[in-house]
């Protein structure tokens, strides 16, 4: 877990305080900024030590980390580090337990609210559980378009209690990745449905939501569908990738050809290692779409200029296309800052002279 939080630090903010040991108070946090590399160093040394000291999945209670959590993990930091070898060692290791399989259909790979949970494609997920204990979630109210009156918004949740959401919902669908799924794509219908929210300030009121988060539960706000890290298509994609380069595009269409033929579609035709990284790279926009890793593949390949520039430029030209009320504009700033990492919070760095 120690891994995880300092890899989620490095690749958000470049540099973070590194603390190995429990401090007794808020003044001790006060440490030094460690590098990225001092960081990446720190993440691989304890996802090592977490993947042989952790049991497999089948020997492991259902919800905690497992070998194959930490090794996932490790390759996903030797794809970071272009450590390709390393890359597919390790998470060959994963494919070749037998702990993880594809499940057969894609809209049965999420949670639901009360099952399905830690399936067999399951490597890490934050676990949820939903009733008063204080473990629930509210994953779709964050993400959901709004305003949304009650009833509206009975038709995804079907809880007993609705009540109207106002405000900004921070993950519609763009157009774009509604155009990424391929003809008879599967995971499109499966990933995102539309909703009619009568009181937009847009002629056309119809929205695009994340449907493969949307599951019914019972009481407004309070959900128990885990969010899923890491899965075992993602791990296939990775090792693709790490095998793609070094130059082996043959032998990388095997994995990337298995997360396609369980979305409804034929093989890839990319031959070519160029072909077959922009196949992989697309691939992990619509597999892994709405988990929370576009950014990072942007970040991770340098493709920020590439991608984020035009992408920004598309929504200044044609606010109305990506769900502006009518009349209203993106602001002049927008898309003007590019930096690969987030800027170190406020808040912390009035506490601590070392930021």
């Amino acid at each position: 877990l120690r891994a995880f939080a300092y890899f989620e630090l490095v690749r958000y903010f470049g540099t973070a305080p590194l603390h190995l040991t429990v401090v007794a108070n808020r003044l001790e946090a006060a440490a030094a900024l460690a590098t990225t590399e001092q960081l990446y160093a720190q993440v691989e040394k304890d996802a090592k030590e977490a993947a042989s000291l952790l049991p497999p999945k089948s020997a492991q209670e259902p919800g905690r980390v497992t070998s194959g959590s930490a090794k996932t993990l490790l390759g996903d930091l030797y794809l970071w580090q272009k450590r390709w070898a390393d890359s597919e060692t390790v998470l060959k290791e994963v494919v070749n337990s037998g702990e993880y399989s594809l499940m057969l259909e894609y809209d049965k790979v999420f949670s639901n609210t009360s099952d399905n949970k830690n399936n067999a494609e399951s490597v890490f997920e934050v676990q949820y559980m939903e009733g008063a204990s204080g473990y629930n979630g509210s994953i779709i109210y964050n993400f959901l378009p709004r305003p949304i009156t009650k009833t509206e918004l009975a038709g995804i949740t079907q809880t007993s209690n609705p009540q109207d959401l106002s405000g900004e919902g921070n993950n519609i669908p763009t157009p774009d990745i509604i155009a990424a799924y391929e003809s008879g794509d599967e995971r499109k219908d499966a990933s995102i449905a539309y909703i009619t929210l009568s009181q937009s300030l847009r002629a056309n009121k119809v929205y695009p939501y994340i449907k493969k988060f949307a599951k019914p539960h019972a009481v407004h706000g309070n959900t128990g569908n885990n969010w899923p890290v890491y899965r075992y298509a993602e791990v296939l994609l990775l090792l693709a990738e790490a095998i793609n380069e070094q130059n082996r595009p043959g032998e990388a269409d095997d994995y990337l050809n298995m997360v396609r033929n369980r979305a409804g579609l034929l093989n890839t035709s990319a031959s070519s290692q160029g072909d077959m990284r922009e196949a992989i790279f697309k691939e992990r926009r619509v597999e892994l779409a709405f988990e929370n890793k576009r950014w990072f593949d942007i970040v991770r390949t340098g493709r920020i200029q590439e991608i984020i520039v035009p992408h920004g430029a598309k929504i200044k030209a044609n606010p109305l296309d990506y769900y502006f009320p009518d009349g209203a504009v993106p602001p002049n700033n927008a898309f003007t800052v590019l930096d690969p990492y987030y800027g170190l919070p406020a808040d912390e760095s009035a506490l601590t002279p070392s930021f």
